[in-house]
């Protein structure tokens, strides 16, 4: 994986910005601009400003290279910036201490994340959790 400035140049060529004309775009001084594409400078703190970034280089939200983008972006121990508003939800929380006291692991967790998008995470009804492997809770 790239890291967060090499990522950002990689899009900005692809979507056809020249570094000046792409600063412009975004409301950002070039400067500061190529300062992050070099690794001098993090990404905005503001989560506004990066979302604005990746909807200028024409990133879909929910695509693969959308979350690449904003997994690259957050700063440590933050959350990426498309998941700000999902972290205030109630149970998410519970959610992430769940995974943190449980000590799962990467491939646990990996699975997890692909029983879920294959349709089969949880028992199917709402009013019923279940653990890792499908039992009751």
């Amino acid at each position: 994986m790239q890291d967060a400035g090499e990522l950002l140049k990689t899009l900005r060529l692809q979507a056809g910005f020249g570094l000046r004309r792409f600063a412009e775009l975004i409301g950002m001084q070039p400067s500061n601009l190529s300062a992050i594409e070099h690794g001098r400078r993090p990404f905005p703190d503001d989560h506004e400003k990066v979302r604005g970034i990746a909807d200028a280089l024409g990133l879909v939200e929910g695509s693969d290279e959308w979350g690449e983008f904003f997994d690259a972006a957050r700063g440590p121990g933050q959350l990426p910036a498309d998941l700000t508003e999902f972290a205030d939800r109630e149970l998410v929380p519970v959610l992430l201490r769940t995974v943190k006291n449980r000590d799962l692991t990467d491939d646990e967790i990996r699975r997890l994340i692909d029983e879920f998008q294959s349709g089969k995470g949880g028992s199917g009804d709402p009013g019923k959790a279940s653990d890792l492997h499908g039992q009751a809770t």
